[in-house]
């Protein structure tokens, strides 16, 4: 049997160091609890919408005891402060994100639902399929 001997430096991916991951994950949690609170989620919901797995774990997550955020919980995160973003561009309406978010909507793919219950009983393709329909609508306006 033949061994290949490396010529030079090995490639070694290696995630983000601790205290790099640390921080992002850090900004991602306070943005979403700020979204949080101005869409005046109820523990449950914000478990829902963050895919935790219990009040208890949120309130980890909120004292900065919890562990970092998986891929997806920061997509979702992501996604939900897009959301945000596409909804504070209407600043004539100071509750106007709070109000579109909790009124029943006719349109596809809502059929009646409001979005937010679309995006807690659907999930993370909920949440994606807002964030693109709030950028089309946005990009329409401009």
């Amino acid at each position: 049997m033949t061994t290949k001997s490396h010529l030079g430096p090995r490639l070694v991916l290696q995630p983000a160091s601790r205290p790099a991951a640390r921080s992002a994950g850090t900004g991602a949690l306070k943005r979403f609890f700020a979204i949080a609170d101005a869409w005046e989620l109820s523990p449950l919901q914000q478990c829902r919408l963050l895919k935790i797995p219990s009040p208890q774990v949120l309130t980890r997550y909120r004292l900065g005891q919890a562990p970092r955020l998986s891929a997806g919980q920061q997509e979702r995160v992501a996604l939900l402060a897009n959301i945000q973003h596409s909804l504070q561009g209407n600043a004539a309406v100071k509750d106007h994100a709070w109000a579109w978010l909790n009124a029943p909507q006719r349109s596809s793919p809502f059929a009646g639902d409001s979005p937010l219950y679309f995006m807690l009983e659907n999930g993370l393709p909920a949440l994606r399929e807002v964030a693109r329909l709030l950028v089309r609508e946005r990009a329409r306006r401009l």
